[in-house]
């Protein structure tokens, strides 16, 4: 099958050699014949012990299956291929079908009821399911050059297996406008921008769906990032419409990093460290290979406050006993959103005793031997939300009429709202546009409400392909379904 070469891919940025988790050595890349993806390669990495997938220039650096797992308790949510499947495949020269297995989720059972579900777990249904979501995924790759990242979002969240959280949907999607998030974007103020970590780049553990490496693409002072994820297909989806230009390595060794010691700039850890059951190797190996040890570790669980965010969270003296006496300074989601929303960055220059931290459910924690990441951060150039593309935040409804658009606010979900209520206190409640401004806003254009959109977060800067227009819907299950295996 032959793919249209019409996706204007942006290659991405060349960054440390990677090393094998197991032997140390670093792998050498054999391109499969066939290519079937325009700007990505597939093949074959072989090192001293083992020979890895690469596909669509992510090097998958795991053994085993290669599972999507939930990214809260690591069970597994879909069975994915093995290791030696896709090495299999690629030493074939099929590499379309190794990314197909890797992207096809089994579409969710017709019925939840007991009685009646029984027979789509058993017998040919599961197999005869499967083929049809492998056929729907090779009708999308076809014509991947005119989908978004929401499409792959809806696929995999909205219209897979019921094991899978429904809740993952408008929590990856809706994420750029959410508090963790801003918070963020402050906390990324303090990476070093120093001349000797200029060819550096920064490191993203557990990145997800590459939202913080899209972020510093597009910032005024631009950075290039390898993003690091067990979950192949939120990699996937940030390789080629979040964060194009960014690199992504598909590994699930937090303890065993696939890259040489000071290969960045520094190490960041964004809502996921406090699920690592092995935080002290983790947070090792992310000083191991970050210059001066600097380690920005954002939205750290705080046990000592309910609701408890997993079984591993640590309190604030905790996570700085990590450090084994490395120096260090504590901050919290509350400041960092109070200063983001007062336009200035984090403030790092002061050290605190953990103990004042204590009230406080989302810590931040950055580390490093040069003093001079430890400043206050002062008035931002321009909001960081504004980096991108200006898109409606998707948590608004849009209403047409004869002559614009109403724009209105309203949580996606119940667990939404709940995790995110500090939204109201800063977006805007609603919204008129004319259709000339709306039309604008579609296409990407400035207008005279620009601004004043951008400070309500009704815009906020995406991706270019991150989203469909608001009004259109993607596939049902069945329609999707129907479509991929008509097309077959």
């Amino acid at each position: 099958m032959t793919l249209s070469p019409a996706l204007p891919t942006v290659r991405p940025t060349v960054g440390p050699a990677l090393r094998c988790p197991d032997c140390g050595a670093h792998p050498v890349l054999t391109p499969t014949p066939s290519q079937p993806l325009p700007g990505g390669t597939f093949g074959l990495l072989r090192c001293a012990c083992t020979t890895y997938p690469q596909i669509d220039d992510i090097p998958v650096l795991r053994r085993g299956r290669i599972d999507s797992q939930d990214h809260l308790t690591g069970r597994c949510e879909v069975a994915g291929p093995t290791a030696d499947e896709l090495v299999a495949l690629l030493a074939a020269d099929r590499p379309l079908d190794a990314l197909v297995a890797l992207l096809a989720f089994p579409p969710p059972a017709p019925s939840s009821r007991p009685g009646l579900r029984l027979p789509f777990t058993r017998g040919p249904w599961p197999r005869v399911a499967l083929a049809a979501r492998r056929a729907e995924v090779r009708a999308m790759l076809a014509e991947h050059d005119r989908l978004t990242a929401q499409d792959w979002m809806e696929l995999a969240y909205a219209r897979s297996s019921d094991r899978i959280d429904d809740e993952l949907l408008p929590y990856f999607l809706a994420r750029f406008g959410q508090p963790r998030f801003l918070a963020t974007m402050s906390l990324l103020q303090a990476l070093p921008s120093l001349p000797d970590d200029a060819s550096r780049p920064v490191l993203d553990l557990a990145c997800g769906f590459g939202h913080v490496a899209h972020h510093l693409a597009a910032r005024r002072d631009p950075r290039a990032v390898v993003g690091v994820d067990r979950n192949f297909l939120q990699l996937w989806v940030a390789r080629r419409y979040v964060a194009p230009s960014q690199r992504f390595v598909c590994a699930d060794r937090v303890d065993a990093l696939p890259f040489d010691d000071d290969a960045f700039a520094a190490s960041v850890c964004s809502d996921a460290f406090h699920y690592f059951d092995v935080q002290q190797g983790a947070l090792d190996e992310l000083r191991r290979v970050a210059v001066a040890d600097t380690v920005l570790l954002d939205r750290l669980g705080n046990v000592r406050l309910a609701p408890t965010d997993g079984p591993l969270e640590r309190d604030a003296a905790g996570y700085v006993r990590l450090l084994r006496g490395a120096p260090w300074r504590l901050t919290c989601e509350d400041e960092l959103l109070a200063d983001y929303l007062a336009g200035y960055g984090p403030q790092l220059a002061s050290p605190r005793h953990p103990a004042e931290l204590d009230a406080a459910k989302w810590l931040m924690l950055v580390t490093s031997t040069d003093p001079r990441v430890f400043a206050d951060h002062g008035a931002f150039a321009e909001p960081p939300h504004a980096a991108g593309r200006p898109t409606l935040n998707p948590v608004f409804e849009v209403t047409p009429d004869d002559d614009g658009v109403e724009l209105a606010f309203r949580f996606p979900s119940t667990w939404y709202a709940f995790e995110n209520a500090a939204m109201r206190g800063y977006t805007s409640a609603g919204e008129r546009l004319d259709a000339s401004t709306y039309a604008a806003l579609l296409a990407g254009r400035p207008s005279e409400r620009t601004a004043d959109l951008l400070r309500g977060f009704v815009l906020l800067g995406m991706p270019e392909r991150y989203r469909r227009p608001p009004g259109g819907s993607g596939p049902s299950v069945v329609r999707g379904l129907a479509r991929g295996l008509l097309r077959r």
